[in-house]
């Protein structure tokens, strides 16, 4: 150019020959960023990318291929919650009572049968031999022994009747009589009482016993023991007990 300098037109060459490398550097580095990205996705080399896997596969709980699964530990306060809770059941269990087992109990006898036992009239009744005062309450006392082998049992009442011919007493329990059960060895004896009123001889509403027929308790089978105590007054129905029989006591 005409009125230029060679040094002003040395300067402006450098500058227009500079200015087109300066516009292409950014986009060669752009380029070169552009093609190296997917190579490194493909390859899988990208720290960043095998982090954002791994957090996301971790998020939803699936394990990564190959990866080695552990049961997690339990936590401190699990562990020593789980040892108070097992303190407090030993403790538990040192402070239980101890138990005794419950001893056996043992069957009960049999209950004694009409033919291993002997009746017999026993001393400590008020009745009189041929009859008292009629009227009068008297009482004769009857005794058990047990004639077996073995121990039996008597419990309860026995069923007494008092017969002459076709004529017959029964004569009733007396409920309000306490007992329990009686337990005989061999050669042992109990008793009971019976308790009537005398009669007049002679007179209507009163019977003459012969025989007093006895069926100890639970037994179907009877004796039969000569009465000696005379006459005796007939219960009359609706009238309080008058002739009752009381229950097995021990002697």
């Amino acid at each position: 150019m005409p009125g230029v300098s060679r040094a002003a037109r040395g300067r402006a060459t450098r500058a227009a020959a500079l200015a087109p490398r300066r516009e292409r550097s950014p986009s060669s580095r752009t380029r070169r960023c552009r093609m190296s990205w997917p190579i490194r996705t493909r390859t899988g080399s990208s720290r960043a990318a095998r982090g954002r896997h791994v957090s996301v596969t971790a998020a939803a709980g699936v394990p990564e291929p190959g990866a080695r699964t552990t049961r997690p530990l339990p936590s401190r306060a699990a562990a020593r919650a789980r040892a108070r809770v097992l303190g407090a059941l030993a403790v538990a269990a040192l402070a239980a009572p101890l138990v005794p087992a419950a001893p056996a109990v043992a069957a009960p006898p049999p209950p004694c049968l009409t033919s291993d036992l002997a009746l017999s009239w026993a001393p400590g009744g008020t009745a009189v031999s041929g009859g008292a005062e009629p009227g009068s309450i008297r009482t004769a006392v009857v005794d058990l022994r047990n004639g077996g082998s073995g121990t039996c049992l008597l419990d309860g009442f026995p069923k007494v009747t008092l017969a002459r011919g076709a004529s017959t007493e029964n004569l009733l329990d007396q409920q309000s009589a306490p007992h329990s059960a009686v337990v005989l060895e061999p050669g042992a004896g109990a008793r009971f009482t019976l308790t009537f009123r005398q009669g007049q001889p002679g007179q209507g509403g009163a019977i003459e016993p012969v025989t007093a027929i006895v069926t100890p308790p639970n037994n179907t089978a009877s004796t039969n023991m000569r009465w000696r105590w005379g006459p005796v007054a007939e219960q009359v129905p609706g009238d309080p007990p008058r002739n009752f029989v009381g229950p097995v006591v021990s002697v």
